[in-house]
């Protein structure tokens, strides 16, 4: 038995699918749904009807995910300020944790050195203790291709931001993806660990990401998320690192939409994997 709570995140559905996904991912099995900023916009001012949804679905909202804005070049004023408001949503929806993705590199307007990332960092250290006050937990999300994508830059952010209020959202894609081990990882942060990300990728898939498209259509790409079990990540040893860290929250199931099949077939078999094989006792 573990303290682990499963929730599937409503990405595969679209920005726009949150209310599409909410049949197939209780169908599915799971108590909670993660989502983008994308849903504040929408229920903002009725947040009463957003929460009955979920009570009709048996579900939970576990988190918003939302930052990843360019730097130099975002507003950090308006950033703040929007990080609040996802905060206060998240709290009149009973949920606890806002999950923040690091600045993405401005290739129009690059910095001069580490230290110009610090305006970003302190806006960021802002939500935090912002986000606190009303019982919501901001978790800084590492990603490869932003400016957060290391051990070295984790620990640099976390300290310019704010050490005490920033929490971490760990992903094992993540930590595949940058090689960073996993052991030392969650043992090093098990202060921090206020959400984690679970995901499988296939070796293959793991390449060296790569801008399409020009200007501002810009795009990286990013490796494939596979349903639970057909990828090459070690899941099994993944989870017990976290339960051996004592975790106790919520475990988010990541998948990519594939061409034949049904996110409501591939949320289920993720569910059916978390279940059989990784001892998450539901």
């Amino acid at each position: 038995m573990s303290d682990i709570e499963l929730g599937c995140s409503s990405a595969p559905w679209g920005k726009e699918g949150l209310i599409n996904s909410l049949s197939d991912v209780e169908r599915a099995g799971f108590r909670g749904i993660e989502t983008t900023a994308e849903v504040v916009e929408q229920f903002e001012d009725r947040v009463a009807v957003f929460n009955e949804i979920l009570v009709q679905h048996r579900l939970e909202l576990t988190a918003i995910v939302a930052g990843g804005s360019k730097w130099p070049g975002m507003n950090l004023d308006e950033e703040v300020e929007r990080g609040v408001n996802v905060a206060r949503f998240l709290k009149s929806a009973g949920a606890k944790v806002l999950v923040l993705y690091p600045p993405r590199p401005n290739p129009e307007q690059e910095m001069e050195d580490e230290l110009d990332l610090l305006p970003a960092a302190t806006a960021y250290g802002e939500i935090a203790r912002r986000t606190q006050e009303q019982g919501v937990a901001t978790c800084l999300h590492p990603e490869v291709g932003t400016l957060v994508d290391s051990p070295r830059m984790i620990d640099k952010f976390i300290q310019m931001a704010d050490p005490e209020a920033m929490k971490l959202c760990v992903d094992i894609g993540f930590l595949a993806e940058a090689k960073v081990p996993m052991a030392s990882f969650l043992r090093e942060h098990r202060k921090r660990l206020g959400h984690v990300h679970l995901k499988d990728i296939r070796g293959k898939d793991m390449k060296p990401r790569k801008y399409t498209g020009k200007g501002k259509h810009k795009v990286l790409s990013h490796p494939h998320v596979s349903e639970l079990g057909k990828g090459d990540l070690d899941l099994e040893e993944f989870v017990e690192l976290v339960m051996d860290e004592n975790y106790s929250g919520w475990m988010t199931v990541e998948f990519d939409s594939e061409k034949g099949r049904a996110n409501a077939h591939l949320a289920a078999a993720c569910y059916r994997y978390a279940e059989q094989h990784l001892d998450l006792v539901l």
